[in-house]
């Protein structure tokens, strides 16, 4: 008997996987119009059971080329509904017909009104890849001889077949321009993406890509994120990415969350795209009995790379800064910024030098933890700095007060401009692509911003602090020793108005004030730092400041002193010239 069989319209079905029009708002922020997509059909195999393709996969291996595809079954019913052993069989261009093995993890039953996933694989000894036209459900009738065979469905699935040696669909696929908003196709999943940023590092093995999205859920009821992978794709190679969170991402009823994947590419690696794939798992029993298992993916959406980047915002000194609003660094009752970010020509070091002061202000009731962020300085031509982050600072901030935290970056000579990109980044933690506790940075604010300008020692600025150095004299002493060597000393006398903002606190981890003998040649004869706070502090008004333990055996004139702001970071001292004292 031949049974007939209709392509069922998609309802709620596949709701969550549809990229329809009418769906509720996102949270604050986020557009409402998601990129549409087109919908995968559904089939009545029964008066209760409907079928959707999720997708199929042709890929070439070692030893041979592998085929996967993955289907759901939906029981329409009031009871729970047997699935009956059905075969799934895929048909090539050139009308040669595949029979792909079920997994041994398959469903043999759906529950009312829900739904199972099923998922079949088959590995073909053959060296070319298969081109597949069709994919057919099958009931094969063993009781009778000969067997009877009835097609529940075929379904033309060229357009949707995911070929994973390139990356790419076998038909090409509407793409997802960067920023939009979209959803997974045949994806059982309401959750909205939106990409956001990307941000590429280097290290010993390579560089690495971090793609941010920010998923919504619009739904009234917890979600959790589904298994995706991201892979980026240059002209000739794909790069495979792992979600770097390692906990299970879960979303309240309208609630907004990054997650963060990472790229390994090689060194000097140019993604075109990314690819965002799901990952399914096969299962099957050997003839002892062992189980083993087996993984591929199926491709969903190509996502475009961003478009050349336009001019971050300019950034005004000491105003807020305008971070993402669903990081989790930044407390909503904390006020970051820049107060500032000065470069200065370190001759004797073969450097530049820049400074950058963040104040961080505690608008709350209660103390506020210092977050810890990174920065990265973006010059017009391309190159990236890091900066170096002070060694401490302050624990955590009381209400109504400000602290400060200093950034050293390293810059060549060469390096001209007077504008950066200023970024501040964290760092996401997790699980990811094999390592144990990596670490990756992503940018939560960037803006625009104009280095201030060069000092005299009337006008220094080590915010919070203002310093004038209004006079100085310098004194070499000569002294006999305990023995018969004789002592030289150099007494340098200041006199200076020195003032703080009285909100914002300073701690010992604050810089210090490094003051340099330096003679006629150049040579350096000593040095002494002097904190702001604690013992030996420099003081408002008249002060001497005494240098000993000096690399000369005679009082030589024409000594200048170099005075230096002077910062500990993990990778050492590193000294901004302030002034010079002739």
């Amino acid at each position: 008997m031949k049974i007939q069989f209709k392509q069922a319209a998609m309802t709620l079905v596949l709701s969550s996987s549809l990229l329809m029009s009418g769906l509720p708002a996102l949270a604050d922020g986020i557009e409402a119009t998601v990129t549409q997509a087109s919908a995968a059909p559904v089939y009545a195999i029964s008066d209760n059971l409907q079928v959707a393709i999720e997708g199929v996969s042709s890929e070439k291996t070692a030893s041979g080329v592998r085929l996967g595809s993955v289907i759901r079954i939906k029981n329409t019913s009031t009871q729970t509904l047997r699935i009956p052993d059905y075969e799934l069989r895929v048909t090539t261009t050139d009308g040669v017909v595949y029979a792909l093995r079920p997994s041994s993890s398959n469903a043999h039953g759906v529950q009312p009104q829900s739904e199972v996933e099923l998922t079949y694989l088959k590995v073909i000894n053959r060296q070319t890849e298969v081109e597949i036209s069709d994919l057919s459900l099958i009931d094969v009738n063993y009781n009778v001889y000969p067997k009877v065979e009835t097609a529940l469905f075929t379904a033309p699935i060229a357009g949707m077949v995911w070929n994973g040696n390139r990356g790419e669909f076998k038909e090409a696929q509407p793409s997802v321009k960067w920023g939009e908003t979209f959803r997974i196709p045949a994806v059982e999943s309401p959750l909205q993406y939106k990409t956001v940023d990307i941000t590429k590092s280097n290290s010993n093995e390579g560089a690495v890509y971090v793609v941010k999205l920010l998923v919504t859920n619009p739904s009234d009821q917890s979600e959790t994120l589904p298994s995706l992978e991201l892979a980026g794709k240059s002209k000739t190679t794909l790069y495979t990415g792992k979600q770097v969170e390692a906990n299970p991402v879960v979303l309240d009823a309208g609630e907004s969350k990054y997650v963060h994947y990472a790229i390994r590419a090689d060194m000097d690696t140019v993604l075109d795209s990314i690819n965002v794939l799901t990952s399914e798992i096969f299962t099957q029993a050997d003839a002892a009995g062992a189980v083993k298992t087996s993984a591929f993916t199926i491709g969903k959406l190509k996502l475009e790379m961003p478009k050349t980047a336009g001019a971050a915002s300019s950034y005004t000194y000491s105003t807020p800064i305008a971070f993402e609003k669903w990081n989790d660094v930044i407390n909503k009752d904390l006020d970051v910024a820049l107060a500032e970010l000065h470069v200065a020509d370190n001759k004797d070091q073969g450097s530049k030098v820049a400074f950058a002061k963040f104040t961080l202000t505690n608008k709350g009731l209660s103390d506020i933890p210092v977050p810890v962020f990174q920065t990265l300085l973006s010059s017009p031509t391309g190159f990236d700095y890091t900066g170096d982050r002070q060694n401490n600072v302050q624990m955590s901030i009381a209400p109504g007060t400000s602290t400060v935290v200093s950034y050293a970056f390293v810059l060549p000579v060469a390096e001209t401009s007077d504008t950066f990109t200023m970024k501040l980044q964290n760092e996401v933690r997790g699980q990811a692509v094999g390592e144990t506790k990596p670490a990756f940075k992503s940018t939560i604010a960037s803006y625009q911003v104009t280095v201030q300008g060069n000092e005299d020692r009337k006008q220094i600025s080590l915010y919070p602090y203002k310093i004038n150095i209004k006079d100085y004299t310098l004194t070499g002493i000569v002294s006999p020793g305990q023995t018969i060597a004789i002592n030289y000393t150099y007494k340098l006398q200041l006199y200076m108005d020195l003032i703080r903002d009285p909100q914002v606190l300073v701690d010992k981890n604050f810089s210090k004030l490094k003051f340099e003998l330096v003679d006629s040649a150049g040579s350096i004869l000593g040095s002494q730092s002097f904190p702001f706070t604690g013992t030996d502090r420099l003081v408002n008004g008249k002060q001497t400041l005494t240098f000993s333990n000096l690399t000369t055996d005679q009082i030589q004139s024409n000594v200048m002193v170099n005075v230096y702001e002077a910062l500990n970071t993990p990778a050492g001292e590193v000294d901004r010239l302030i002034t010079e004292l002739k």
